[in-house]
């Protein structure tokens, strides 16, 4: 696929969509449940960077890939559907509280698939399988600058048994974390905030307090990145 040789910014391709497709602002806040004044901020360019969940919600509604929005790759004309020459990575409908944890459901069903080219998989994961890497997203900003609010975060589902010093994706007591674990004496967890404006947590391993690994981070992007 090619980019676009005009300089469109992705601002102007998402106005070029909703014309073409005959919607407006308020279609796309009714079918998404995006505010109307997100909407408005996001068709004045004023958001550089939109929210990873936003982004496929809205090119889901205006049936237009990701890539031709965000990079201007391909046509406003390209099916959104699987391509089997890409490489599928599942978005879960699971979000990891980076602040004080957000209750989730028990089972995380795909909610949608990330499509990428097998040389972008290969440069951002190399020793890993499509399979075993899970999209979640950031809500809060404990982790910043290292993960932000709303940001892709790519997970290693495999990565759990053995816990080691870095950031996971975590339940405990039925909420949601992505946290810095750090491993301390006497069979004790630290959970460590990036932003130190957040108080660290220590969990003893043998209390009454569920803990439950779900994957290593792998790294973390806003869609534009992608």
């Amino acid at each position: 696929m090619k980019h676009n040789e005009t300089k469109q910014t992705w601002t102007d391709r998402l106005n070029e969509a909703l014309r073409l497709r005959g919607k407006t602002q308020a279609d796309i806040s009714k079918a998404t449940g995006i505010t109307s004044a997100g909407i408005k901020k996001w068709v004045d360019g004023v958001v550089l960077k939109p929210k990873f969940d936003d982004v496929f919600a809205v090119c889901s509604y205006l049936n237009i890939t990701t890539e031709w929005l965000m990079k201007g790759i391909g046509s406003i004309n390209d099916k959104t559907e699987p391509d089997a020459a890409m490489v599928s990575i599942q978005q879960v409908d699971f979000y990891g509280s980076c602040g004080p944890g957000i209750m989730n459901f028990e089972d995380y069903p795909e909610i949608k698939t990330l499509q990428v080219t097998p040389a972008w998989f290969s440069k951002n994961f190399a020793f890993y399988n499509p399979r075993d890497v899970k999209i979640v997203t950031a809500s809060g900003d404990s982790m910043e600058p290292e993960i932000r609010d709303g940001d892709a975060v790519f997970i290693d589902i495999t990565d759990k048994d053995n816990i080691r010093d870095g950031i996971y994706l975590l339940v405990v007591d039925g909420e949601a974390y992505i946290k810095r674990i750090q491993k301390l004496i006497g069979k004790k967890i630290a959970l460590l905030s990036t932003n130190k404006a957040y108080k660290d947590m220590e969990i003893s391993l043998d209390s009454d307090i569920e803990v439950r690994i779900i994957g290593r981070v792998i790294k973390s992007l806003k869609l534009v990145d992608i």
